[in-house]
């Protein structure tokens, strides 16, 4: 059943009207009719069913007929990772972790980050977009791009660089650790002195095997690792 990120629902409505962009993509693209079953989603948990009782190019509305409340993931993983040069590949990324259920994104500002802004509002559209795609009831959190030494560091972090020093494999470090923190850094790697402060805040160094990975890729295969560990 097609999905539909309505973070502005309102639960004790009978009814819902989608705005006139989402109106027109369900009309024209989806071709979507009267009387057609969908699922809505506020990105907090609460997914809908609800049955089209208008259709318009310029106004569709649904009546909401059940709302179901999906758990929470008891795996909570916060993936820090500097945006790339190609912000492409960083869009991909944001995705692909929305699909795979990340809690918490952070974009991070480093000393050899050659990308310094990012575009808030565009990556919010690309993970609703994959929040639909995916049937996901829950979107991961989105947080502004912040200087690597002005994180929180609240809870179990660890840190993918490639400096040749002792590293625990992600793997090993990240079983059992179900709300965590990963980072990964830019294509130049964390500096050496970004990698002392994460000694000095007790982050864990870890590495993702011997092959050298692109940011995007490292970031990817950090979340999946996590999430499968701590099934």
């Amino acid at each position: 059943m097609q999905q539909f990120f309505t973070p502005d629902i309102d639960l004790t409505s009978e009814s819902y009207s989608f705005n006139e962009v989402e109106s027109k993509h369900m009309a024209k693209v989806l071709r979507k009719n009267r009387g057609d079953l969908l699922h809505l989603t506020n990105g907090r948990g609460q997914l809908i069913t609800a049955k089209l009782s208008l259709v318009s190019p310029k106004n569709c509305v649904v009546k909401l007929l059940e709302i179901k409340e999906i758990p929470a993931s008891k795996t909570a993983i916060h993936m820090l990772v500097a945006p790339t040069k190609n912000i492409s590949r960083f869009e991909w990324f944001l995705e692909k972790a929305t699909e795979l259920g990340v809690y918490k994104i952070t974009p991070v500002l480093c000393d050899r980050s050659e990308r310094k802004h990012i575009k808030y509002e565009r990556f919010e559209k690309i993970i609703h977009a994959a929040l639909k795609q995916s049937l996901r009831a829950y979107a991961p959190i989105l947080e502004p791009l912040t200087p690597l030494k002005e994180i929180e560091v609240n809870r179990p972090t660890f840190m993918a660089h490639c400096e040749d020093s002792p590293k625990e494999s992600l793997k090993s470090a990240v079983n059992g650790q179900a709300n965590c923190s990963i980072l990964i850094g830019p294509e130049g790697d964390f500096s050496k002195a970004e990698i002392a402060w994460a000694n000095e805040q007790n982050i864990t160094a870890v590495h993702l095997g011997s092959n050298r990975l692109r940011t995007e890729t490292a970031a990817l295969a950090a979340l999946h690792t996590a999430l499968l560990m701590n099934q």
